[in-house]
């Protein structure tokens, strides 16, 4: 058995022995110096070479990076583990280190495609503000680092350093073209369509019957709303190419029609996408030839997603729903039905490989109307969504985004425009359930659309060339115009504040470093408020203006919760991870209490838009609510030991307010689970204060009070009370907002 053994020569330290992979210039492995010295064969082994050991010389064998220079001894590996460090193949970052922490994020790329792009001397993120620099809205949106065109040749090889030279296959996707070998995926899809996913297809179009009515949905949706990814100019050409071509198949219902128009759509579906996209391709042409004859199940899925958004987004008894000769439309049964439709669009996609921009689009539409139809914060909803942000690493959104010769103007603005929604409903999603984002900044270039017009973003030639020259240097119109696009450039630097927030309240850092960061995050988060114009900063006391959108309203509403969010987070952190004082956090708590009460006394004006609603409710009043509410019970059972005592009958007031309006929340709800929860808990905290048992010394009359943990102090250090411990397993879950900067059909 002992030819199974290590020979004795190898077996100390073997598992930290390790090969030298630094290459000298000739090729050749680099040898330690003393058998380079002695000109002697070296097996090139790390911290000691077999040669060295055998002659007990380990602290001699020394691995210099410039053997023939004359520099300042560097580190040896030798020396790096005697010191106790972990051996390592390569130099890594130390993520706990000071020196990574105090990296602030990357500014952004949001230089137009017009100007000519000035690559910075320096690959390194941008310095960290200091205390003599004050940021600006512009510092926010300043671009990241570029990185120089750097090439290795060798022989007729070449590559450049882009983020796809790891790939296992960079080598041959580089050089195959070269070499005249067709790279496999620029072929068209040559796989067979089996008869199964024709009849489902089938099955599908039959729900494209009545297409004058879907013609009243699609108007009804983009009378509240317009388009984020999917805008209203493309959804209309689309739905009039389907109508115009297909109107008598689909009038009919007769089988064999919709048999043969299933083959067509399966036909047009496998075709790829890069064959209609080059850089002269316009927006009409690139929608005309994805639909109508040319239909493909993306767009088919979009439509019918679209109106399982609407449906619901809107409350039964909508007019859209309601008929005069008909019963009303199940509006929760319509929404179901979509849903499964785009599923099964989905299914086609991903059972033939189909990766394109189309279905993109569809997964984002796709992820919203499921992650609504299931409770928030379960874990069907956080793999949903994790399967939208592997796909769009997979598609390579997290690259740079420029327009090419492959790449139209439009396209790369709608690329940008769902990466960085995507990436902002990912800090929020992260935040809410209290986990690690999975688009995090280190690897992500955010690069922000510019601020057009839906209609602008589908123009070109004169059209779009004005259009762009009315933009600033940093790509803001100076109109002071509120598109879509304006809110989704202030929501991505929300999300990066947001994003450090989690580094602190996630990572393990020391309570210094935790204190300092959290003080640079919340003086840069005030000053991004404050530079905000003013049409973009919603009056507290009266958010309504009659002569804004409603959709508009509710986007300002957003602006300021989220704001309120960071010092929310903020001060969660402080107290969790360095025991800091409370009062903040009461203060912004009642700030942000007090707000979503104007909303929810104006929840008329929010009717139509139910996902965002709920939404509000979840993630901005139930946890600052419960603050309050926990601090009331305080101070009625510790009246004396309370500094800045809350107003008790205004508060009582506006606990029950908010309690009845949890109670509106429809049971089909993805955020009844949450409302109901942090109904029963706030009701109970109220029959507590309004319905007191006497308080008796004797530990027999103490369970009248029910749980005592009410009787601590808020956010005491060690508290186990019941709302620190249901407020730590309460899963904040964001999911994607419809009309924040999610999915817009």
């Amino acid at each position: 058995m002992t030819r199974f053994c290590f020979p004795s020569r190898l077996r100390m330290s073997h598992q930290s022995r390790r090969l030298n992979t630094s290459y000298r210039r000739n090729g050749k492995l680099q040898s330690c110096e003393p058998c380079r010295k002695g000109k002697l064969r070296c097996d090139h082994m790390m911290p000691t070479c077999g040669r060295c050991a055998r002659r007990n010389k380990p602290e001699q064998c020394v691995y210099h990076p410039a053997p023939l220079t004359k520099t300042t001894t560097l580190p040896t590996p030798h020396a790096t583990e005697s010191s106790g460090s972990p051996p390592s193949v390569a130099a890594t970052y130390d993520f706990n280190s000071a020196s990574f922490s105090n990296l602030q994020f990357p500014p952004f790329d949001n230089t137009p495609v017009y100007q000519p792009r000035v690559p910075r001397a320096s690959s390194l993120p941008a310095q960290p503000w200091s205390s003599n620099h004050q940021p600006s809205i512009d510092d926010l949106a300043r671009r990241p680092p570029c990185y120089p065109d750097s090439q290795l040749r060798g022989g007729s090889i070449s590559f450049q350093q882009t983020a796809g030279f790891v790939s296992h296959s960079a080598i041959l996707n580089e050089n195959e073209s070269s070499i005249g070998i067709l790279p496999p995926n620029s072929a068209a899809n040559q796989s067979v369509v089996s008869q199964y996913h024709i009849e489902k297809g089938v099955a599908i179009l039959t729900l494209l019957k009545d297409f004058p009515q879907i013609d009243k949905y699609i108007d009804k949706w983009f009378s509240l709303t317009r388009g984020i990814i999917i805008i209203e100019p493309m959804v209309r050409m689309w739905a009039a190419g389907i109508w115009s071509a297909w109107h008598k198949v689909l009038e009919s219902q007769k089988p064999e029609g919709l048999r043969q128009m299933s083959e067509k759509v399966w036909a047009n579906t496998m075709k790829p996408v890069t064959a209609i996209l080059n850089q002269n391709t316009t927006p009409q042409e690139f929608t005309t030839r994805t639909t109508g004859e040319d239909l493909r199940w993306e767009v088919v899925g979009m439509i019918l997603t679209l109106i399982g958004l609407l449906a619901q987004s809107l409350q039964d008894g909508d007019p859209i729903f309601c008929s005069h000769d008909d019963p009303p439309v199940d509006r929760a049964a319509l929404a179901v039905r979509m849903y499964n439709a785009s599923e099964a669009c989905i299914g086609f996609c991903a059972d033939f490989d189909i990766m394109n921009d189309l279905y993109l689009w569809l997964l984002y539409e796709y992820t919203v109307v499921y992650c609504n139809l299931h409770a928030r914060g379960s874990y069907s909803n956080w793999q949903k969504s994790g399967y939208l942000a592997t796909a769009l690493v997979a598609f390579g959104l997290h690259q740079e985004i420029k327009v090419d010769e492959n790449t139209p103007f439009f396209m790369a603005e709608l690329r940008k425009r769902l990466f960085v929604s995507c990436y902002e409903n990912d800090k929020f999603s992260a935040s809410f359930v209290g986990r690690p984002p999975r688009l995090t900044r280190q690897y992500c270039r955010i690069q922000l659309p510019l601020d057009l017009s839906d209609a602008q973003t589908m123009s070109d030639g004169l059209d779009l060339d004005n259009a762009l020259s009315n933009l600033d240097a940093n790509g803001w119109n100076q109109r002071g115009a509120i598109h879509h696009c304006t809110f989704a450039r202030i929501f991505a630097s929300n999300a990066l504040i947001t994003e450090e927030i989690l580094e602190i309240s996630l990572g393990f850092l020391s309570t210094e470093e935790i204190v300092s960061r959290a003080a640079d995050i919340e003086a840069r988060a005030i000053l991004l408020w404050e530079n905000f114009p003013s049409f973009l900063r919603v009056d507290p006391e009266n958010p309504w203006d009659i002569k804004r959108a409603p959709i508009e309203l509710l986007f300002l509403a957003y602006i300021r919760l989220a704001d309120l969010g960071h010092h929310f987070l903020l001060q969660r952190t402080l107290i969790k991870k360095v025991g800091a004082d409370s009062t903040k956090l009461l203060t912004v708590s009642r700030e942000m209490f007090s707000f979503i009460l104007v909303l929810t006394n104006n929840r008329g004006s929010l009717r139509d838009f139910q996902i965002d609603f709920s939404q509000l409710l979840c993630m901005y009043g139930i946890p600052s609510a419960a603050v309050i509410a926990v601090e009331l019970l305080h101070q009625e059972q510790n009246s004396s030991g309370t500094s800045a005592p809350l107003p008790r009958s205004d508060t009582i007031q506006d606990l029950s307010t908010f309690v009845a309006c949890l109670g509106c929340v429809r049971p089909e709800s993805g955020g009844y689970p949450i409302c109901d929860r942090g109904r029963k808990f706030l009701k109970r905290i109220l029959d507590t204060i309004l319905t007191p048992a006497p308080l008796i010394s004797s530990n027999s009359d103490t369970e009248v009070l029910g749980d005592t943990s009410f009787t601590t102090p808020l956010f005491q250090t060690g508290n186990n009370g019941e709302f620190m411990r249901w407020l730590e397993s309460m899963e904040w879950e964001q999911e994607s907002w419809v009309n924040f900067n999610q999915i817009q059909a």
